[in-house]
């Protein structure tokens, strides 16, 4: 794992925030020595260069008419997220500019958590974030480069510069969906780090020593309790921080993978009711195999979400067995029922501010790309019939 060392929360993310800066949705500098945000002259000019591309690759995009069969309702539904994913581009590159004080600070807090779980014997496995990251830069840029050489052939109608824009529209969707799905997953896990910790520290069950924590001076113990309430606190702070920075780019970006997924199950079904028009099967497996890497973001981002969801209304649930399970003495009972209240009303959970990325959100997703795919289809066969 040498390749992969790491030691803070911030040498994890770092091949994460490179790719950004590369693909130009990161426009500031981070010191990973010092730990500080700044802006320098090159990083105005990575804006303006991306806002520039982003607002040309629409105007071609507005211009030219992308028919990918002889069915109106996929030739709209395929346009629409051409266009909606090159807005999310640039939607992502300002957003990322106006909230990136607050994006920092979310790893800010997570440096601090660790900071604070180091002083109590316990060390996070920064390697395997570090790996992670890699792996989620690495899977979207492999994807795109194997549709970039053996994709289909209506990209020869566009010149090399038009065609890299597309790519880097794909790739800031992608790349960013990761690091998104890479914040998620740092909070998760120290969240079950801290868990794990009142485990450790704290009888949590019938089978534990009930006088664990009598052996040691009351202060100490009382400063554990205050110690976890303030990573509690921190942590769902972080929470809070994700949900408003990235709120607006989860929305679009899910809008526009619902989108591209929903169309290109419907190409699929269209296609093979015309098995005559071979070229029109082969764009709509394109289509299919992008659209499923797409629906992946909403999988991933749910999934992960739901998870560090369930381990901060976790801690809570801890607390109250420490509660059940252990004898304390008078200050620490206190202490441990002050912050039984404290998490009670304070356990916010991963969103975009509209809904809660939770397990039953799944099933919505796909009962709703269920219903909308038999809806086109049934419009499809009312046009075809019309035809006839």
């Amino acid at each position: 794992m040498k390749w992969f060392a790491s030691n803070s929360i911030f040498d994890s993310i770092k091949p994460a925030y490179l790719a950004g800066k590369v693909i130009g949705f990161f426009t500031c500098t981070i010191d990973f020595q010092q730990h500080e945000l700044s802006k320098s002259a090159l990083d105005q000019i990575l804006y303006v260069v991306a806002i520039v591309m982003d607002v040309y690759a629409l105007i071609i995009s507005a211009r030219t008419a992308f028919i990918f069969s002889d069915s109106i309702l996929l030739n709209v539904g395929i346009n629409s997220s051409v266009y909606l994913g090159i807005i999310i581009s640039l939607g992502v590159t300002i957003c990322n500019r106006i909230a990136r004080c607050r994006m920092f600070r979310i790893f800010e807090t997570l440096y601090q958590v660790d900071s604070t779980l180091l002083s109590y014997g316990y060390r996070l496995n920064h390697q395997l974030n570090h790996l992670l990251s890699w792996i989620y830069i690495g899977t979207p840029m492999l994807t795109n480069a194997f549709f970039f050489f053996a994709g289909d052939q209506s990209s020869h109608q566009f010149s090399s510069l038009e065609v890299l824009m597309f790519l880097r529209t794909s790739l800031v969707f992608m790349l960013f969906g990761s690091f998104i799905c890479l914040t998620i997953t740092s909070i998760y896990m120290r969240f079950r780090i801290l868990n794990e910790a009142i485990s450790k520290e704290f009888p949590t069950s019938l089978t534990a020593d009930p006088h664990r924590t009598t052996t040691k001076e009351a202060t100490d113990v009382v400063a554990t309790v205050r110690c976890v309430g303030d990573l509690h606190e921190k942590l769902s702070e972080a929470v809070i921080e994700f949900n408003h920075c990235f709120a607006l780019q989860i929305l679009l970006m899910m809008a526009s993978a619902f989108g591209y997924t929903l169309f290109s199950f419907f190409a699929i079904i269209h296609a093979l009711s015309h098995p005559e028009i071979e070229q029109a099967q082969q764009v709509s497996v394109q289509n299919i195999v992008y659209g499923c890497i797409y629906l992946s973001f909403i999988i991933q981002v749910v999934v992960a979400g739901s998870l560090a969801s369930q381990e901060c209304k976790k801690t809570g649930v801890f607390v109250h067995k420490v509660i059940c399970y252990g004898y304390y003495e008078q200050p620490t009972l206190r202490q441990l029922k002050f912050l039984s209240q404290q998490l009670r009303s304070y356990a916010p959970k991963v969103s975009c501010l509209l809904f809660d990325f939770e397990w039953p959100f799944l099933v919505s997703v796909a009962a709703t790309l269920l219903m909308h795919v038999i809806i086109l289809v049934q419009f499809d066969l009312s046009i075809i019939a019309n035809k006839v």
